[in-house]
């Protein structure tokens, strides 16, 4: 069982992605038959959910020690359902948007022939 590291509203450190963020939503897994959420995962708004692991609480001008863990993210393009290609001629990869990827195994995003590059 889990309870919530961080509130919403609070201003931590993504540390696979390497930036700042705002707790936006904390969302708990509740489970039938127990008092307290089986997982507790937080949405900072940077396109997927985040364990309290990956997290680090602002201590107010504490520098960030584990420098190793800033290398693992990257961005893709993934394909946009609600804009078309012919939709956004002007865009310079049409019909797609970027998205922030932290798992070390998926390297996700689209082709480049997928793309039209």
């Amino acid at each position: 069982m889990a309870k919530a590291a961080f509130h919403k509203s609070q201003k931590v450190f993504v540390k696979p992605v390497g930036t700042w963020a705002v707790v936006e939503q904390v969302l708990p897994q509740w489970v039938k038959g127990l008092d307290e959420p089986l997982k507790v995962h937080y949405d900072v708004g940077l396109g997927r959910e985040f364990s309290a692991s990956e997290l680090v609480a602002d201590k107010s001008g504490a520098p960030i020690d584990d420098v190793a863990v800033l290398n693992n993210w990257r961005i893709n393009r993934a394909r946009n359902r609600w804009k078309d290609t012919e939709d956004t001629t002007s865009h310079p990869y049409p019909g797609t948007f970027p998205v922030v990827t932290t798992d070390e195994k998926n390297w996700g995003g689209l082709a480049r022939s997928e793309l039209g590059i």
